[in-house]
């Protein structure tokens, strides 16, 4: 399967394999963290980070940190009807340009941080997830 993503200079080629849609990750195998890292390739994430992830029933969140700063995070679940791809974005080449973007697993379900503040309906993403309600009231099947 191929999908184009029509950015404000060019095309760019997503490439995703026919496995990669098949099966989806679990749970706690996608963290959307609230900062960008400069690394390109694989780590333990489930020894590394997973297993430091603590409930605090209290504030009703998920608390960790990273590289010494404090995480507090919740599980969310994607729309019915949609789903989250990972992609890796590609190295660059000798030229300077990307190479083509892959899709690399689907998920459902994702564990979402904030910096040392409980995430909230007012974050800008739980407000995107709510935008696809209103778009299916707009646009949906009346019947």
């Amino acid at each position: 399967l191929t999908a184009c993503i029509n950015t404000s200079r060019d095309m760019t080629n997503v490439n995703v394999n026919s496995r990669v849609v098949e099966s989806c990750a679990e749970g706690d195998h996608v963290q959307f963290m609230p900062f960008s890292m400069k690394f390109n390739g694989e780590t333990e994430v489930q020894k590394r980070f997973n297993t430091e992830t603590k409930e605090n029933k209290e504030k009703g969140c998920l608390e960790n940190s990273f590289r010494g700063y404090p995480l507090e995070g919740v599980k969310m679940t994607l729309p019915e009807k949609y789903a989250g791809l990972v992609l890796d974005t590609g190295v660059l080449t000798f030229s300077g340009e990307k190479e083509n973007i892959r899709g690399v697993k689907m998920f459902k379900e994702f564990t979402y941080w904030n910096y040392d503040r409980v995430p909230s309906e007012n974050d800008n993403l739980a407000q995107a997830l709510q935008w696809t309600k209103v778009a299916e009231a707009l646009h949906g099947d009346t019947n």
